[in-house]
């Protein structure tokens, strides 16, 4: 009779598993085809300029990764981990619940949320999504069950959501680009530049709130160097660096500025870029659906800061871009092979986000690591061929070059912000503590 109940118990005890990570699967899956759906929302939502961007993600990343965190017995919430976020909204303890369905209302009610002025054929798409996925998840369940699971998404994405309206940016696709802000004149300052001489991009999102504290101090810093238009000066040398590149007719930097330019309007952005390597080297390398989790939300994270660290800085220096300086001092017919974002040059964006972002990745996948990027694949206005590379490392200072190669910032401002974009990387990592 002992040995029946022994293995009884085995038996149990393996179902039991085995369903469990049947379920985790299933959840991960889910997460996946709402990654893809937040890039073509990115691609086709007015307003949603890289940071804005930058910001979705994060919030939706949190989203995926508190929608199932009591599931995932490895994992430790969120909650007071983030600035201001205490979450109150937590499972009773008597309920069974259905965590696919759980995790998808999440993901629905997050992007339906941070991307609501999307057009009605997309909230169409979207609504799409969200039926056939729960029409796929909801087999083998009860219906009191499903609708319990679905309720409870949708508690713990409006959680997170009102919490995200408090951190100053939860309007910004609707204030990119703010009256009420008047750029400072000065010799070495930015100004609007060609083609469309756009006012100053998101003046104050370096006073958002950061998702993690004292993160913006991280590149506290990063120092501009000083403008002269001495022909013997750092700046002009910096500047002759550009005029250079802009006349080689070596079209791998030409290619390469195209395919890393990420500008809103017909790409993903840079952290849709990312998003879409991350969720690809996670199928590949087949890591598990925990660090999966801690992947995604360390991700959203980390270019949420990098974005919020780099436009504060850029609108303490206001520094002039290359082209306004080349034309000024150097060759008034100069011109770059991408067009000049319409804000200060120091420090560099990309490069902010290419360093944060690719020590997160870093931090799951090592460094030794074949890359082979398709994100850019399907576009036919640039050369989009997958690019490949042997290390993130090698990946992200490509990242960073490409805007040299695409003549609107400096190599100096390009290395320096590449080193405190990878301090800002390792800097949430360090603080997050996701796996128990």
């Amino acid at each position: 009779m002992k040995k029946v109940l022994f293995l009884f118990s085995v038996t149990f005890i393996h179902f039991f598993g085995f369903s469990s990570s049947l379920e985790k699967e299933k959840c991960i899956n889910i997460h996946r085809e709402w990654i893809q759906e937040a890039f073509f929302l990115t691609q086709n939502t007015v307003g949603f300029t890289a940071p804005v961007s930058g910001r979705a993600y994060a919030y939706f990343s949190i989203g995926m990764y508190e929608s199932t965190v009591e599931f995932f017995d490895e994992l430790n919430s969120l909650s007071d981990q983030l600035n201001e976020y205490n979450r109150q909204v937590w499972m009773q303890n008597d309920k069974e619940l259905n965590w696919s369905l759980v995790a998808n209302s999440v993901d629905f009610e997050m992007l339906s949320y941070l991307f609501r002025n999307m057009p009605p054929s997309n909230n169409e798409r979207v609504h799409q999504l969200f039926s056939k996925l729960n029409k796929a998840n909801s087999k083998f369940c009860s219906k009191k069950k499903n609708q319990a699971s679905i309720f409870y998404g949708k508690r713990i994405a409006q959680e997170i959501i009102e919490w995200s309206k408090l951190d100053r940016g939860d309007e910004g696709f609707n204030q990119n680009y703010p009256e009420n802000f008047v750029a400072p004149v000065c010799e070495g300052c930015w100004t609007k530049t060609v083609p469309g001489y756009l006012p100053s991009l998101l003046p104050y999102w370096g006073n958002n709130r950061p998702l993690i504290k004292k993160s913006d101090q991280v590149a506290a810093n990063c120092i501009a160097f000083e403008y002269s238009p001495d022909t013997n000066s750092v700046m002009y040398k910096e500047a002759m660096k550009v005029l250079v590149n802009s006349k080689s007719p070596n079209q791998k930097h030409e290619i390469i500025a195209e395919y890393w330019d990420d500008a809103a309007g017909y790409s993903g952005t840079p952290t849709g870029h990312f998003f879409t390597i991350a969720k690809k080297l996670a199928i590949e390398q087949h890591i598990s659906p925990t660090h999966e989790l801690q992947l995604y939300a360390t991700l959203g994270i980390a270019i949420n800061e990098a974005f919020i660290s780099a436009f504060q800085l850029k609108y303490k220096y206001n520094f002039i871009r290359p082209i306004t300086y080349i034309q000024q001092n150097i060759d008034s017919e100069f011109n770059t092979r991408i067009t000049s974002p319409p804000f200060p040059e120091y420090p560099s964006g990309h490069s902010f986000q290419s360093g944060a972002a690719t020590e997160v990745m870093k931090s799951i996948f090592g460094d030794s690591i074949q890359i082979i990027d398709i994100t850019n694949q399907n576009r036919h206005d640039i050369d989009g061929s997958p690019r490949q590379y042997n290390s993130l490392t090698e990946m992200s200072e490509e990242i960073s070059i490409s805007r040299l190669y695409g003549g609107i910032h400096f190599q100096k401002t390009l290395d320096e912000s590449l080193f405190h974009g990878r301090k800002i990387g390792v800097f949430i990592t360090q603080q997050l503590k996701l796996i128990k």
